[in-house]
């Protein structure tokens, strides 16, 4: 997986953050909630440094969504809240939406599957969110790495879901 590392940045610091804060909103704003698929929790898969800034797939019980958190002086500040933001990676372009949550700042989440329903636990989420991270980082067209595991993941089929097996 391709990391361009920013020794400004926390990778570790900034994965917990994100963990914390979803943790909390799950706890205090989306408890009992028809969205929520009680087999799920929240987990970070494959944060790391992406340009200088914090890049992963965020895995909770209502979402699954890359998650960009700015770095240092990042040139990708998300503007005010829904605002769209777009991030070029390897695999093509994706567009993410602003937000800000308390104790977190700014950040931008690109959706890939919400509700969670389709997911039949925990590991199979964190599995697919793997999965996802890996595919972001192979340039679009690319095959995939040995052992081949099928056909490359087009943004178009990751964005409709064709990397769950």
């Amino acid at each position: 997986m391709t990391s361009h590392a920013d020794p400004d940045l926390d990778v570790e610091a900034v994965t917990s953050l994100v963990a914390d804060t979803f943790r909390r909103i799950h706890r205090e704003r989306m408890a009992g909630l028809p969205i929520v698929h009680p087999g799920l929790s929240v987990a970070v898969v494959g944060g790391q440094t992406w340009d200088g800034d914090w890049l992963g797939v965020l895995v909770t019980a209502w979402c699954l969504n890359l998650v960009l958190v700015p770095g240092p002086g990042s040139a990708r500040e998300p503007g005010p809240f829904g605002s769209k933001l777009e991030l070029d990676l390897p695999a093509g372009r994706f567009e993410f939406l602003s937000s800000e949550e308390d104790g977190l700042g700014r950040f931008a989440a690109c959706s890939l599957v919400s509700p969670m329903h389709q997911f039949p636990d925990q590991a199979t989420a964190i599995a697919t969110a793997e999965e996802i991270m890996t595919a972001l980082f192979r340039p679009e067209g690319a095959a995939a790495a040995e052992p081949p595991q099928g056909p490359a993941l087009s943004r178009r089929d990751l964005l409709r879901g064709s990397f769950r097996r």
